[in-house]
């Protein structure tokens, strides 16, 4: 990590009372948009791949497109290439999270093989390799096939098979606590995205904490697919949008939700630049993770720091956190 991503941190503080309010606080990282507005235009999006350690090209790929729409050019050749390595770097980023934190969560053995398996073919953003990966140390299928499940009897069938440490980390969650929606039924996660699986839209609650998890298994299936989309025409790639000249914005799909940003010009020169990232979304002022962890069931301590970690899991931040149990 960079010592500018290391500058943020998220903290849970969990009381020793049983049902004492927890704890959430949110230090973002470094603000870089001053640093940006001294850049040319062409120089951003390389700046913000080398200032983010993590979802390094989805940052640099919606910088391009914003600043690209804010001066009003037509997409490059090199357009879908770009979202192919967004695609590539996305599954990369929920298999090391499959491959470490989940295995880490049942109580087994990191598995390096898997996560350099992931990293490899995330950097030959191979379609065919990819699957492959995601084939045989996570579905234990293809995944279009285990896409094809679209009920719960189907998905805790996959899962109790135990073949991959993804189907033992969601038959873990087959449990009233995760399978229960956390506040009012909202989406975790990645859910939101994937609302109109049948996984998602009817088989399991909304806000659920096993919805949360399931969804990254359907957005590492889905993405596979989309590169191969991507290279054989079948999907168009993203683009920017302008509301007026000098102005551009994007959204870009990364691993954690969406990212967001918007610039202004003027006379071409950078005025003005945001960036949202869906870890600000969530966790900033009065964000959905406020109001998740106060939904958190009064468990004694134990399983209240599990649960705790399964919805940090399931929110994903892309800075640093720690979860305290005094």
């Amino acid at each position: 990590m960079t010592p500018l991503a290391a500058q943020g941190a998220i903290t849970l503080r969990i009381p020793a009372e049983e049902g004492a309010a927890m704890q959430l606080s949110y230090r973002a990282p470094a603000d870089i948009t001053p640093m940006i507005r001294q850049c040319a235009p062409d120089q951003v999006p390389g700046l913000v791949r080398r200032l983010f350690a993590i979802c390094a090209d989805a940052q640099g790929h919606a910088a391009k497109l914003a600043l690209d729409a804010a001066r009003g050019l037509a997409p490059d050749a090199d357009l879908a290439r770009r979202e192919i390595r967004v695609a590539a770097e996305t599954c990369r980023e929920h298999g090391l999270r499959i491959a470490l934190d989940w295995t880490a969560i049942l109580g087994e053995p990191p598995d390096s093989g898997l996560a350099r398996r992931f990293v490899n073919a995330a950097r030959g953003q191979d379609p065919a390799q990819l699957a492959l990966v995601s084939s045989e140390g996570v579905f234990a299928q293809a995944p279009a096939a285990w896409l094809a499940i679209d009920s719960a009897s189907g998905l805790a069938h996959w899962a109790s098979g135990g073949r991959t440490a993804a189907a033992r980390f969601i038959a873990q969650l087959f449990d009233a606590r995760s399978l229960g929606a956390l506040v009012d039924g909202d989406p975790i996660g990645l859910s939101a995205r994937h609302a109109e699986h049948p996984l998602l839209a009817s088989a399991l609650a909304p806000g659920s904490l096993i919805a949360a998890h399931v969804a990254r298994l359907i957005d590492l299936a889905r993405w596979g697919q989309h590169i191969d989309d991507l290279e054989t025409g079948r999907a168009a790639p993203l683009h920017g949008h302008s509301l007026a000249p000098g102005q551009g914005w994007a959204e870009v799909p990364c691993a954690r939700g969406m990212l967001r940003h918007e610039v202004t010009l003027h006379a071409g020169v950078i005025s003005a630049y945001r960036i949202t990232s869906p870890t600000e979304r969530l966790f900033a002022g009065e964000g959905a993770a406020q109001r998740l962890i106060a939904a958190l069931p009064a468990l004694p301590k134990a399983p209240r720091v599990a649960f705790a970690n399964l919805l940090m899991q399931a929110l994903d931040p892309c800075i640093a956190y720690t979860i305290e149990a005094a």
